[in-house]
């Protein structure tokens, strides 16, 4: 009897050994956990008030007043502070005269690539998902980040707000949105576009950085789906609230009279980080220039 108890002790404790090993493990490459997305407290987005004037009078206002607020999921990779910067631009509507679009270009030195992508099993609202730790995800974008993978150097997401003049005297509201996850073009009605304080709310993928007006649009997009299970899928969650700067140092201007940021911003001078980049290029290289052998991955159009 005493034998038949120092074996089950001695097993009991081998299984719980491998069992801490592998969580430890696991934690250390994985993030995996149950997902209900939940989101912030959204809300319907109202008019600004921004007065009347000529478009140079009020253009100020109108890039103040619905700059939009980037949510991060938690584990996103990519150092916020350090690396990230929205070349951004506020001009009439080529296709209607009667509003204006506000442009911007969330720019990344790393795109993470398949790496980022995760497995989510769905079980009606929530269900569970496992993606790479960011520890694990950040090494492998450096590792892999001028070679394969589909991960690359140079990431940009582009996204368009159309602005218009609101029945009350002197109010502006959103007449739209458009982004361009992974280069295909999405536009939105003004009614499924939400606002946090009344400022529009863009979810980005982790790692991926496709925009979404919704953490559910987001978390229902992958490359591979099958019935309930959803291979290579985006992943959004509640992480970090980013708002860009809208200095005038990040306008890009327009075709009319263009300003190359990577070159006249002393903040991008002194970052280093997207260095030799051209605004109104053919390309954005992720500030590793056109010098080398990489393919151009992100291309966009400042008007």
């Amino acid at each position: 009897m005493n034998d038949r108890l120092k074996r089950a002790r001695a097993f009991a404790l081998r299984a719980f050994l491998i069992y801490c090993v592998l969580y430890t493990v696991t934690s250390v490459l994985f993030d995996h956990r149950g997902t209900t997305y939940a989101g912030i407290s959204e809300s319907a987005c109202s008019p600004q008030y921004i007065g009347s004037g000529a478009f140079e009078d009020i253009r100020p206002a109108l890039i103040n007043e619905f700059v939009p607020t980037f949510v991060f999921s938690a584990g996103e990779p990519a150092n916020l502070q350090e690396e990230v910067i929205v070349p951004y631009q506020l001009v009439p509507d080529p296709d209607d005269p009667s509003r204006y679009v506000w442009r911007g270009a969330v720019a990344y030195p790393t795109d993470y690539g398949a790496t980022s992508f995760g497995v989510r099993l769905s079980f009606g609202n929530g269900g569970y998902s496992i993606f790479l730790s960011k520890s694990v995800l950040r090494a492998l974008g450096w590792i892999f980040g001028q070679a394969h993978l589909d991960s690359h150097i140079g990431d940009v997401e582009m996204f368009a707000l159309y602005l218009k003049p609101a029945p009350q005297d002197g109010y502006w509201m959103i007449d739209g949105l458009t982004t361009y996850p992974h280069g295909n073009r999405r536009f939105y009605p003004p009614e499924e576009v939400h606002c946090f304080r009344d400022s529009p709310l863009l979810y980005i993928s982790r790692g991926k950085h496709a925009m979404y007006p919704s953490l559910q649009e987001c978390n229902n997009a992958s490359v591979v789906q099958r019935r309930r299970l959803h291979l290579m899928a985006e992943h959004c969650s509640i992480g970090e609230l980013y708002y860009p700067v809208t200095l005038p140092e990040f306008d890009v201007g327009d075709s009319a009279n263009p300003n190359n940021i990577f070159e006249t911003s002393p903040t991008l001078r002194q970052s280093e980080v997207f260095q030799g980049e051209d605004a109104w290029g053919d390309c954005f290289w992720g500030g590793h220039g056109a010098d080398d052998d990489r393919i151009c991955r992100a291309r966009f159009r400042w008007w």
